[in-house]
């Protein structure tokens, strides 16, 4: 398991105004903190199927992200939320995603997602 960090994209804009072909989307850019820096990213929509799932992928830079969100409704009022992030280093990144990114990833994962419920179900109350 592995976790995309400080990532500052916002997910409310997926849909298909972004789309550029089969399933991709035009690249954008992102804010992520890899080790002690913010660094912009370059990525894109290399899959999406709303409501169920899309997949961004990191398209540049020394550390590079995939995230596949999957959510399968379990009733009426409620769904499972899955997210897979892999990470891959290119030169110097090598190193960083050995040493640094996928342990922090792991750490801050928990975070990330209680804010995430939070906001969701802040989002359903109001």
């Amino acid at each position: 398991m592995s976790g995309r960090r400080g990532s500052s994209q916002d997910t409310s804009t997926l849909d298909t105004r972004h789309r550029s072909g089969p399933g991709a989307s035009p690249p954008g850019a992102s804010v992520s903190r890899i080790g002690f820096a913010d660094r912009a990213t370059i990525s894109e929509i290399t899959k999406f199927d709303p409501p169920r799932a899309w997949t961004v992928k990191s398209i540049d830079g020394p550390v590079r992200a995939q995230v596949q969100v999957t959510v399968d409704p379990l009733g009426a009022q409620r769904s499972r939320l899955s997210i897979a992030i892999d990470f891959e280093g290119h030169g110097f990144g090598r190193v960083i995603v050995a040493l640094f990114v996928v342990r922090e990833a792991r750490r801050e994962m928990p975070d990330n997602l209680a804010k995430l419920g939070q906001r969701m179900l802040a989002s359903a109350d109001g």
